[in-house]
């Protein structure tokens, strides 16, 4: 069985959750410290080979991101500042994720490659044919790289599924499962994707997939991050956003024997 396959055994019960939880169980926090602290985060968790530019003009964005696409690897992130609204609000481009923050006027333009699409689409097809097998495919739908206004900043995900139907209550602009490809290097980066998915949706996203891809080695490590029940069941005056790895799993090939392997090196 593959690392993906496996891992889309948790995807069923998250994305089940979906569907019966109410947004109402947990209050509306939009000033609350996790959703600010993840904001901030997402733009200074970058690794180091990020490019950081002036975006004032769309002409200017446009040609740093051609100057990038021909150096990069994996991915590659760009962080623009001084970005115009009027910019940023129209602003779209093939191969590229984005992430904007409205207050501060920064952007990060996320660069992909071939060996992005193919883990997305690796995993996608996995998650797709669990789904069937499962009997959800009338309840849960792929919501593709889904852009999603949160309290200050707008995401774009690398891949989204979401229940079909409206659940009441439950905010449905907000995707159930969240996947976010990126390499080892951007492992913090990647850690602070999913922190931002599950304390902006307060609760209403489910679970994000983090597939990081070694660049120095053939590996592709695959983990699931989710709030902590422990610390959402305690009542307290206000829901704490806490996420917390549950799974994590290493997929890598013998580049000699060409034969593939896969490690458990965390269950929760």
């Amino acid at each position: 069985m593959s690392a993906p396959s496996i891992l889309v055994n948790s995807l069923s019960e998250n994305l089940m959750l979906a569907s019966k939880t109410r947004h109402s169980e947990m209050s509306d926090n939009s000033d609350s410290p996790e959703v600010e602290h993840s904001d901030v985060e997402c733009f200074e968790a970058l690794p180091d080979d990020t490019v950081e530019v002036i975006g004032s003009t769309e002409s200017a964005i446009r040609k740093i991101i051609r100057e990038n696409k021909e150096t990069t690897d994996v991915v590659k992130y760009i962080r623009f500042t001084n970005v115009p609204l009027a910019i940023a609000d129209k602003f779209s481009l093939r191969n590229t994720r984005q992430m904007f923050n409205r207050s501060t006027r920064y952007m990060i333009i996320k660069l992909l490659t071939g060996a992005h699409e193919t883990a997305s689409r690796g995993l996608g097809g996995a998650v797709q044919n669990e789904i069937y097998n499962m009997g959800l495919d009338e309840s849960i739908r792929p919501l593709g790289s889904k852009t999603i206004q949160g309290v200050f900043c707008r995401k774009e995900a690398d891949a989204a599924y979401g229940p079909t139907q409206p659940v009441p209550g439950r905010n449905p602009k907000w995707p159930a499962v969240v996947v976010e490809v990126g390499v080892s290097e951007s492992y913090r980066k990647l850690r602070a994707d999913a922190e931002w998915w599950l304390t902006n949706s307060r609760g209403d996203v489910k679970l994000i997939i983090i597939v990081s891809i070694s660049r120095k080695t053939p590996n592709i490590k695959f983990e699931t991050v989710a709030l902590d029940p422990t610390v959402n069941s305690l009542r307290l005056q206000r829901p704490r956003y806490v996420p917390k790895i549950r799974q994590t799993i290493t997929a890598s090939r013998d580049a000699k024997h060409h034969q593939a392997s896969s490690t458990f090196d965390h269950w929760v």
